[in-house]
């Protein structure tokens, strides 16, 4: 459901981090997921409450914002060739070095809270992690995602 569209890109070039977000932005809008404001906010509450997770070699990020401007619930992932920098969770002031990027548009509250703890339970796997980063393929992807539970 939350991987429907499949939009997953790999190994991706970007100069830093809001290009990565509004990149991953422009393929939820293009299948109208999300209101037309729907980047300033994850911007936003980025800079607020930054989503970085440093996972043992591959850091992540979690990017999301309220519920009000997603129109139907998706999840886009995006791997990059080389890190960004995004701060982690719960500071403002620690960089992480972010090669993958899982952007939440979810439309139910508490989507959003189930959904950040499957998303950090399949993070703590190295090995799943590893493959994911690895992965060049929307199939590959899906499988992965399946596999743990998520699609």
């Amino acid at each position: 459901m939350y991987f429907d569209s499949k939009i997953a890109e790999f190994q991706v070039e970007v100069n830093d981090r809001n290009e990565a977000l509004q990149r991953l932005t422009k393929k939820l809008g293009a299948k109208d997921f999300i209101t037309e404001d729907f980047y300033e906010h994850i911007i936003e509450r980025e800079e607020k409450f930054p989503t970085g997770l440093p996972v043992h070699a591959i850091g992540v990020a979690i990017p999301h914002t309220d519920s009000e401007y997603v129109k139907k619930s998706q999840i886009a992932f995006m791997s990059l060739k080389e890190p960004v920098t995004f701060f982690e969770m719960g500071t403002n002031d620690k960089p992480v070095k972010v090669s993958m990027i899982f952007m939440l548009a979810l439309k139910e509250a508490h989507e959003q809270l189930e959904m950040l703890q499957k998303l950090i339970s399949m993070i703590q796997e190295q090995d799943t992690m590893e493959k994911l980063y690895h992965c060049q393929t929307k199939t590959e992807f899906i499988q992965i995602i399946h596999h743990v539970g998520l699609a």
